[in-house]
């Protein structure tokens, strides 16, 4: 078990993670966010097998696949109606009455992954983990020695960028949707890795010791160093399956993510880990929001990649306190008002049957 004091460092890592998250889409035109690509995705993989508990039997499957999607695809589904309601509300309202342009779209929707984009540009990390987390535990199933699981990740790790090379030598501004694969899932294999480094790890990752904090610091400035100066060319897109460096893929996002993790086990102050711990609870509708909220902004003004970041986290919390946090209120009140409805409706059916 995780005890209180490494949760808090740990929920700290993941809410700032998710503000990167928002600052990566905010900053797609600097080369910031190459290094934000770098690790934060892999971090984000890796922290689920952190906390992960494999099942050890066939018959819990059933029961972890309906946990898994009841957290992960019922809120993927939810706010995939809810965006596309809204999208198409407005497509009617500008003149869009095409049935063939609306099955299309309704066609790409339904693959998802990286064949979605814009207010669902995230939707393929939540497809994403959830075959992830599935395949890690047909593998702890299938296979009872460590030795055998690690191989058998090796090799799916091999294959995902034995499909990332084929990505490399086809044409075209964006050559992975050139792959047919539903929800994102070949990502999974490269996925897999990190998320299995999470799991395997957790003994080294509860306490990183700082000289090891310091030494995985200072290769990151060291490979964010050789970048500047075009001695090294390193790219890292999952959902785009831009990859294909065995040694590259593994190092660089490690490296990253245990100075991270080991910086965030570092720091003191209460306030900035419970701000942090705060933002990563409510992690789920600032992934969901914090795109549409800033596409709906920028039609009015424009602004810089700083106010993006700010604003892609504080309306999506300022949401989730006004609506989640006080929804029992809310459905009280929805309950009270039907119920008057009902009562109104009875007594307007009864006076009318009079009436007549």
């Amino acid at each position: 078990m995780i005890d209180a004091k490494r949760e808090t460092w740990l929920d700290a890592a993941k809410g700032f993670a998710m503000i990167l998250v928002v600052a990566g889409h905010a900053y797609n035109h600097n080369d910031f966010i190459t290094y934000i690509y770098w690790f934060h995705m892999p971090a984000f993989f890796l922290f689920s097998g952190y906390v992960s508990k494999p099942i050890t039997q066939w018959s819990q499957m059933r029961f972890y696949i309906k946990k898994r999607a009841h957290s992960l695809l019922i809120p993927y589904f939810t706010y995939l109606g809810i965006f596309t309601a809204f999208r198409y509300i407005g497509e009617l309202t500008h003149g869009n009455f095409s049935f063939s342009w609306y099955m299309k779209d309704i066609g790409s929707l339904l693959v998802g992954g990286r064949f979605i984009t814009s207010y669902y540009g995230v939707f393929w990390f939540i497809t994403c983990l959830f075959f992830t987390q599935l395949l890690f535990q047909v593998i702890f199933l299938l296979f009872k020695r460590t030795t055998a699981r690690l191989l058998f990740i090796l090799a799916f790790y091999i294959v995902s960028h034995i499909e990332g090379w084929y990505v490399g030598t086809l044409d075209g501004s964006e050559p992975s949707l050139h792959v047919f694969v539903p929800w994102n899932i070949d990502t999974s294999m490269l996925a897999l890795c990190y998320y299995s480094i999470g799991y395997y790890a957790k003994t080294y990752l509860k306490q990183i010791p700082a000289l090891l904090t310091g030494i995985c610091t200072l290769l990151t400035a060291g490979c964010i160093t050789l970048q500047e100066c075009n001695l090294l060319d390193y790219h890292l897109s999952i959902k785009y399956l831009v990859f294909g460096n065995y040694i590259l893929d593994l190092f660089i996002p490690f490296i990253m993510t245990i100075s991270y993790c080991g910086i965030f086990q570092l720091i003191k102050s209460v306030k900035i880990v419970s701000l942090l711990s705060f933002i990563n609870h409510r992690g789920l509708i600032i992934m969901y929001l914090h795109i549409g909220i800033n596409k709906i902004l920028l039609q009015f003004i424009d602004y810089g990649n700083i106010l993006y970041t700010l604003l892609g986290v504080s309306i999506p919390l300022f949401i989730s306190i006004l609506l989640i946090e006080n929804k029992h209120k809310i459905r009280a009140f929805l309950l009270h008002f039907l119920h008057i409805h009902a009562k109104h409706s009875t007594r307007l059916n009864v006076e009318y049957k009079e009436f007549r």
